[in-house]
């Protein structure tokens, strides 16, 4: 192995096997995409099911959105766990490990008996998933020099796009042709990757500086003081919270600012049909009833038609007023106007715009780094990072405040360089951490970005939306995206030195 190691310790080329191990992490991390996006696309269907929800529960929506985060909670709480274990043993065991756990558990979420199993089950997909998630790119960077790790990263990061999308067509096609159970069972597919991961073999650690691994404090403490380390995680954390926000609500303010809504037979034959799977209506006929009154009434827009289900309401008018929050999804589903935007079509589009952007970017993300690189620019990937997500800010502004179509494609162009800087962003922190300590250095930058950004950024969202609207709301979430991409280029004089005292 001396003739593929260069002057720093890392290796001065791609190790033997360094494709079999990018192909199946990235195989793992695509199905690991496929998981999140299943449960998505399968909410309206888990709804029905009697053996999971009461339909007149009052925190049926709350219950639905915990599903949807638990995992996250999980996961970013233990990855600084596994992420230390990384350092310490045979780290595609602990990979292995990981994805055994996530695919029993996300296969299980299919067997379900009822909501606490199902909520326990999705907590167990984090527990997987933060076996590997910190690991996986550590090794990747043992197995790859620094001038090819940009692109090494953008194709394994390349899962998330690919899978986000084959998760709602998974979810969608088979939940609505064999019901939502066997839509969770194909993810069971990730027990035969996690065993592959034992048979593998273990890349060189090749700068280890002493026998025993340093504990976690030592890391941290070291991190503290790697400048590039702490502006990328920042940059990262300001990214993370702009697209958890975008990605969760983007759907629903678009739905409210374009659709028509009008009381019609059509919207009760619409309500009269949904029923869970004991033959319950969702929405209950006393219920429906309290719409009658605004039967006939002209198309109006979203916040015309809350204002009238406010005006008509009796003289009950708080419990009135619960049961229009409780079902307010269905109601303003039936209601929609035949010619007016869907919901359904919305997420359709903006899957389809998260999907081709996300892949573009991605990849020319990874590219645009190394070329930089190659061109002799200081702090290659801090630019490449932070010039594009700086371009995103007027985009997504623009797309608040034009009208449709065209704001279709000012979006699209704010998700294109929103991922843009992906492949650079978690190159360059693999590229300033020794080989001894990335494991737990990429945990720590998970427990950061998520605790800090996706995971609050959608309640914060939420919040400023009940307060004053969602376009407010995203108006102040876009001032992030210039925060992280100015500290991105502001860290790019420290880069080159950084990665030379790593020993990449």
């Amino acid at each position: 192995m001396a003739g593929m190691v260069n002057t720093h310790g890392g290796p001065s080329e791609a190790l033997p096997g360094a494709g079999r191990a990018l192909a199946l992490l990235f195989i793992i991390n695509l199905f690991n995409y496929i998981d999140r996006q299943v449960l998505s696309a399968v909410l309206p269907r888990l709804q029905l099911d009697a053996n999971l929800f009461d339909p007149a529960d009052p925190w049926l929506q709350s219950k639905l959105g915990f599903l949807t985060s638990v995992f996250l909670v999980s996961y970013t709480l233990l990855s600084p766990v596994f992420g230390w274990f990384g350092n310490r043993g045979r780290r595609w065991w602990v990979v292995g490990i990981g994805v055994l756990v996530w695919s029993l558990a996300s296969g299980g979420s299919g067997l379900a008996t009822g909501y606490v199993m199902l909520l326990l089950t999705r907590c167990a997909v984090g527990i997987g998933e933060a076996a590997y998630g910190p690991v996986a790119p550590s090794m990747l960077s043992d197995l790859y020099p620094v001038s090819q790790r940009g692109k090494v990263m953008a194709l394994f990061y390349l899962a998330i796009p690919v899978g986000s999308a084959l998760g709602f067509v998974i979810g969608g096609q088979i939940g609505e042709h064999f019901g939502w159970r066997t839509a969770f069972l194909v993810t069971f597919i990730g027990w035969f990757l996690g065993w592959q991961c034992f048979f593998m073999p273990e890349p060189p650690q090749p700068n280890r500086v002493d026998e025993t691994p340093p504990s976690y404090l030592r890391v941290l403490a070291e991190l503290k003081t790697i400048r590039s380390f702490v502006i990328g995680c920042l940059g990262m954390t300001c990214t993370t919270f702009v697209l958890g926000g975008v990605a969760a609500w983007a759907p629903t303010y678009i739905f409210q600012r374009e659709a028509r809504f009008a009381v019609t037979d059509k919207t009760f034959e619409t309500l009269a049909e949904e029923r869970t799977s004991d033959d319950r209506p969702v929405v209950p006929d006393e219920v429906v009833a309290k719409l009658r009154p605004l039967t006939g009434m002209p198309q109006v827009s979203f916040a015309e038609f809350k204002q009238k289900l406010r005006d008509t309401l009796p003289e009950d008018r708080q419990r009135a007023g619960d049961d229009f929050k409780q079902y307010g999804d269905r109601i303003f589903t039936a209601a929609t106007t035949p010619d007016s935007i869907s919901l359904g079509t919305v997420n359709l589009i903006f899957g389809v715009i998260v999907v081709v952007s996300g892949l573009g970017a991605t990849l020319l993300g990874g590219w645009f780094g190394e070329y930089l690189l190659g061109r002799g620019i200081r702090g290659a990937y801090f630019h490449a990072a932070g010039w594009s997500t700086m371009l995103a800010f007027p985009f997504l502004v623009g797309a608040l405040l034009v009208p449709f179509p065209v704001a279709w494609g000012l979006l699209f162009a704010a998700v294109f360089f929103l991922f843009f800087n992906t492949g650079p962003a978690n190159t360059l922190l693999a590229n300033v951490m020794r080989s001894d300590i990335r494991a737990t250095g990429y945990a720590i930058n998970i427990l950061v970005i998520h605790m800090l950004g996706d995971v609050i950024s959608p309640p914060i969202i939420g919040f400023v939306a009940d307060v004053a609207s969602l376009q407010t709301a995203f108006l102040g979430t876009s001032v992030f995206i210039l925060i992280g991409g100015t500290l991105w280029v502001f860290g790019a004089s420290s880069l080159d030195a950084d990665t030379a005292k790593a020993g990449s």
